[in-house]
């Protein structure tokens, strides 16, 4: 077909027995295999050569298709078109309608089976390019057949529409083509996998999203010093996660860094809750904690060498007790962000036992003359002012 085809288009039939005679030869090539050496018999098999598969092939289109219909419908437009002239010489009408309405309807049909066979001739040039593969993208295609993009899209759907391609199908960008079944299932897969992702990340952004309004809705309330020392201190409480990551659960010292984790987030939360607090962390901010981090990247680097001699040992043990003693430190340093609430409830509890016992409330108020008498002159002056004011206003914290 391919030499019919090119002795057509040259005008040029020489050759064309020659092309014809050696193509049906390579068609029909036998190879003689002999198995004698592996099968120890002195005869020879024949094996017939399998034929190339070619997925893009998946009908048997004639290359001449749409010649009949343009031949056809040429000589009978050709004839309709004489008559449609004599028609306009005579003047006609209904002749010239008629006439002239089957010439057009013969135009129409030879347009198209040209397209056909237009269409043909590029079903097999785009389906020796893409040989075996099973889908391709169009651009790709375009570029080696040196035609346009949109010529070849355009090619692809009149071959899918005219059923040249019965199993092919476009990706939804119409940018890639699928000619199997399988690789149309596999793109399905990939379209899922490519969704579930896009909503993950699309939920991801939203939590993060979510994350940062209540961050920033919770920050709004406090100070910039307050928000500092919170921000700081998730930067120093990440990094002693990372570190104990790199230590093995072994290691009594991976649980000392667990305990320091924990109270090092109730040292900030308490910030969140106080504000205030934050003053009294100057230190901590300052000295305490960059030593700290100093400390522990010291001991994992320490860990990482052979414990050759005395030293590296004596230093890891060294810093080890050193996370004791910080321990210790950083729960006292949170228990006193916690004295001034102690203070303030210790005299509401004091207050209100005493107003409890004015009011005859309790045992304790047949010794309430008694209590004044004995209580200094800041504390009688307090208590004259909460009977004055029905009990509205606390005692001051003891200096």
């Amino acid at each position: 077909m391919d030499s019919v085809s090119s002795a057509i288009d040259r005008n040029d039939y020489s050759t064309l027995h020659a092309d014809v005679a050696r193509a049906i030869k390579s068609v029909n090539i036998e190879r003689k295999v002999n198995y004698a050496s592996r099968m120890g018999q002195n005869g020879q098999r024949t094996a017939k050569i399998q034929p190339r598969i070619i997925p893009f092939f998946q009908k048997r289109i004639s290359k001449y298709l749409g010649v009949p219909q343009m031949a056809f419908t040429g000589a009978i437009g050709s004839f309709v078109f004489m008559s449609f002239l004599g028609m306009l010489l005579t003047g006609s009408i209904p002749g010239i309608i008629t006439t002239g309405c089957i010439t057009a309807a013969c135009a129409l049909g030879f347009f198209q089976g040209m397209k056909k066979y237009d269409l043909a001739k590029k079903y097999y040039q785009y389906g020796n390019i893409l040989g075996e593969a099973e889908y391709f993208n169009i651009a790709d295609l375009a570029k080696v057949a040196l035609k346009g993009d949109k010529e070849v899209l355009k090619d692809i759907k009149g071959m899918i529409k005219l059923g040249f391609l019965p199993r092919a199908r476009l990706d939804s960008t119409e940018t890639v083509c699928m000619v199997t079944d399988r690789a149309y299932e596999q793109y399905l897969g990939a379209q899922q996998d490519r969704i579930a992702r896009e909503q993950r990340e699309s939920e991801q952004k939203k939590a993060e999203m979510e994350q940062l309004k209540a961050k920033n809705a919770e920050y709004a309330k406090l100070p910039s010093e307050a928000i500092s020392i919170l921000e700081e201190g998730k930067e120093y409480i990440s990094f002693v996660r990372e570190i104990n990551d790199k230590i093995p659960d072994t290691e009594e010292l991976s649980t000392k860094l667990y305990r320091l984790e924990e109270i090092m987030n109730r040292i900030f939360a308490q910030v969140k809750k106080d504000p205030s607090s934050a003053d009294e962390l100057h230190k901590l901010m300052n000295y305490y904690l960059p030593t700290t981090k100093k400390l522990l990247n010291a001991y994992v680097e320490l860990d990482k060498e052979p414990e050759v001699g005395n030293n590296i040992t004596q230093t890891k043990l060294e810093i080890d007790a050193a996370i004791d003693t910080i321990n210790m430190a950083f729960e006292n340093l949170l228990d006193s962000l916690f004295q001034d609430m102690a203070w303030d409830i210790s005299s509401d509890i004091s207050v209100m036992k005493t107003m409890m016992a004015q009011d005859g409330l309790t045992n304790e108020g047949q010794g309430f003359s008694a209590q004044v008498v004995g209580m200094s002159a800041g504390a009688a002056q307090a208590q004259a002012q909460i009977q004055s004011q029905g009990g509205a206003q606390t005692l001051t914290k003891p200096e």
